[in-house]
């Protein structure tokens, strides 16, 4: 299982480059990340890694994908 730490570093990234590569392309990505993080944790909280992402306003009932 992955550390809190990972998840907060990979949020950070995508935070990082929203402005240059675009909500939607960062969005793609998160929903990427939080499916393997929520299949590696059942109790990874993925509003929160949204929120962290910057991408909560445009986060939507994302489904997990194997």
């Amino acid at each position: 299982m992955l550390s809190r730490k990972v998840y907060e570093v990979q949020a950070a990234i995508i935070k990082k480059h929203v402005p240059k590569a675009g909500r939607d392309a960062c969005y793609e990505i998160a929903t990427d990340i939080a499916n393997y993080f929520a299949n590696d944790n059942p109790r990874f909280d993925r509003t929160r890694f949204f929120e962290a992402c910057g991408l909560d306003e445009v986060y939507a009932n994302t489904k997990i994908v194997d």
